[in-house]
């Protein structure tokens, strides 16, 4: 190791620094990669059991992130080794920071998640820092190469079992870890685009309709009773079905001012396809997509949106007691008379008279529908739904997608990208 204080560290620099040790050695990290473990299993087999402490984080997920190799070779080799020299590789969960004291010096670094990125062989990008030619005590104690040993250790205490290892085994072999190099292009891909699910669900009241008894047109027959439906459609489509909710900031908060405007399901529809426009791109079967760029300003119009359909929908509550109140009088006066002279049924304990009275059949009539466009009052819940997903690299290698995003984006961009992101897996030596 060199002796300046930040320094590269990469497996070539741990393995060196771990074969010039001759007294002591700790090696704690998350986890391990061949070159390392086999340059740990020749230091077991040189330095006394008493200095040596190896800690790290047995764990398969330690493997998918690529702080250890996949195929869990590093760990294997050195448990082997540990086991024939007679001592003990230990366990700590969650650790995610490299420290390595070979004799005196001390080097603390910080390993790299090879899913997330290639790592770099340049000393100019340090990720460690070296501490000097003297171990700090508290830290030699702490780690069980000080002078009280392992009653002083604060970290690694529990030793790797076999059956921990074959168990670590058998998740990898069930879940295996990605390609790094893939999953590397893979997240910078991810970094633009999104997928984007978007859903205005159950806001049209033209569609609803209120269940009308066949009892009320005169039918009797049980069994017909049972098949026949009639519905009642509350609006003609034709009908604007505007309200007035209070005018919305940009925050969805409604303003200071108290201003009203005019709102309805085809305001949610011009919001809809206004927003649409601005933020998603259409990609045929692949679904819609979304710039990454543009989710934080895409979620607060959607915000807006939300909140002026939760006013709309306290709003028409009005407009639906204002229609029952329509649909009584024009049902009413067509069906009068049939229902004066054949009540339904579950009238009959109703009225007093031996006939109901014109009140009553008004009275009764009204009962049945309100309950009913109450029902649909309590049944309309406009509802807003949106989720993202990743793309995926393979889609983006798919040629008709990529001509997709050419044709968006333009060619000399989408090259750029793609030159840029394919070497990504690759640093520079």
């Amino acid at each position: 190791m060199n002796d300046q204080p930040f320094t590269h560290v990469d497996d070539a620099v741990l393995a060196d620094a771990i074969r010039s040790a001759r007294q002591r050695l700790v090696f704690i990290a998350p986890g391990l990669h061949p070159p390392v473990a086999a340059a740990l299993a020749e230091a077991m087999k040189r330095l006394p059991a008493e200095a040596v402490h190896v800690v790290l984080d047995v764990d398969a997920e330690v493997c998918r992130l690529g702080y250890g190799d996949a195929e869990f070779k590093g760990v294997e080799i050195v448990q082997a080794a540990a086991h024939s020299c007679g001592l003990t590789i230990n366990h700590h969960p969650g650790i995610r920071i490299g420290l390595l004291i070979a004799d005196e010096a001390t080097l603390v670094y910080s390993p790299v998640p090879r899913l997330i990125e290639a790592g770099s062989h340049q000393p100019d990008k340090p990720n460690g820092i070296l501490l000097g030619h003297q171990v700090p005590p508290a830290l030699a104690d702490a780690c069980g190469v000080g002078p009280e040993g392992a009653a002083s250790l604060a970290i690694g205490h529990d030793p790797i079992h076999p059956r921990e290892i074959a168990a670590v085994k058998q998740d990898l072999a069930e879940s295996p870890p990605k390609e790094f190099s893939l999953a590397r292009i893979e997240r910078v891909f991810n970094s633009m685009l999104h997928y984007v699910e978007w859903e205005i669900r159950d806001y049209q009241l033209t569609s609803r309709s209120v269940v009308l008894r066949p009892e009320l047109f005169g039918v009797r027959h049980a069994d017909v009773v049972r098949r026949l439906s009639n519905r009642y459609h509350l609006f003609a489509k034709t009908d604007s079905l505007n309200v007035e909710i209070p005018v919305m900031d940009d925050e969805g908060k409604p303003s200071t001012d108290g201003k009203k405007q005019s709102f309805g399901p085809r305001s949610i529809d011009e919001e809809r396809r206004r927003i649409k426009k601005r933020f998603i791109i259409e990609a045929g079967d692949f679904g819609l997509l979304i710039l990454r760029k543009d989710v934080a300003e895409f979620e607060k119009q959607l915000k807006k949106l939300e909140e002026q359909i939760k006013a709309y929908q306290e709003a028409v509550k009005d407009v639906l007691k204002k229609r029952c109140d329509e649909i009584v009088a024009e049902l009413l006066a067509a069906l009068k008379d049939t229902l004066k002279a054949s009540p339904p049924e579950h009238w009959r304990s109703r009225f007093l008279n031996k006939e109901p009275t014109d009140e009553d059949v008004k009275r009764l009539f009204e009962d049945d529908i309100r309950s009913e466009v109450e029902r649909v009052n309590a049944d309309f819940k406009p509802r807003m739904f949106h989720a993202y997903k990743d793309v995926t690299y393979q889609t983006f290698r798919d040629k008709a997608f990529r001509a997709l995003l050419e044709k968006r984006f333009g060619k000399d961009a989408m090259n750029r990208v793609f030159s840029e992101h394919d070497a990504a897996p690759e640093a520079a030596r």
